[in-house]
């Protein structure tokens, strides 16, 4: 058994999710461990309740395992996937209690320290285009607000050197010269680091918005505004 699971760590998505379809349970497991994280942070992130967060994670990977037949790598990977599902359900979540995502969304700083149900509730410096006026319409404040969350689960879920880079930028608004000054690197080191992150957030991000220039800009401006 326990070779078997070794054999299904190495299968990529697409695989797992062919398995899954056949009725394979350890590959279901595999899935879950794999992206079950990376929702429940944006999750949390994005309706501030870890429990009602851990419910629409438990409800994506049923989901998953009813319908993994519909999955379709070609559309886009497997977390992107289970994200969309996620978003749909935390939004007829916030439906049906008549409110709407939080209006302040967590402080990188807390974020980093991974304390998502505290930094909920703290009110951060964001993008004045993320910020829920009252004339603004529920569906796009809905859509900003959990791009936003994808995008800070990314940002605390990077290696802590790719991270650092990231929350220097973002959170003090330092250069790439000032971030290499402040940590005594290399200005190579930091814009390799740099770039190396942003790769990884456009990976999780690819599919959520629009265009994949949409997704770079928003990358850049939650990065280094």
């Amino acid at each position: 058994m326990h070779g078997t699971n070794l054999l299904l760590n190495e299968l990529d998505d697409a695989r797992l999710v062919g398995r899954i379809a056949s009725g394979d349970e350890a590959a279901f497991v595999i899935a879950y461990d794999r992206h079950a994280s990376y929702l429940f942070g944006s999750l949390v992130r994005f309706l501030g309740d870890r429990s009602v967060a851990e419910e629409v994670v438990q409800d994506a990977f049923v989901t998953l395992w009813r319908r993994a037949s519909q999955f379709d790598a070609r559309s886009g990977s497997l977390l992107t996937w289970l994200l969309s599902i996620a978003r749909h359900r935390a939004i007829d979540r916030l439906r049906a209690e008549g409110r709407r995502p939080l209006r302040d969304a967590a402080s990188l700083d807390a974020v980093v320290a991974g304390d998502a149900a505290s930094a909920a509730a703290l009110r951060p410096d964001v993008p004045p285009e993320l910020v829920a006026g009252a004339t603004t319409d529920p569906g796009t404040v809905a859509q900003r607000r959990w791009i936003q969350a994808v995008v800070r689960t990314g940002i605390a879920e990077l290696p802590e050197h790719e991270r650092e880079v990231i929350v220097l930028g973002y959170s003090q608004d330092l250069s790439q010269a000032q971030i290499a000054a402040r940590l005594e690197w290399p200005i190579g080191t930091v814009k390799s680091r740099t770039r190396r992150a942003l790769a990884q957030l456009r990976v999780h991000l690819a599919g959520i918005a629009e265009t994949a220039d949409e997704v770079d800009a928003l990358v850049a401006r939650e990065a280094f505004r």
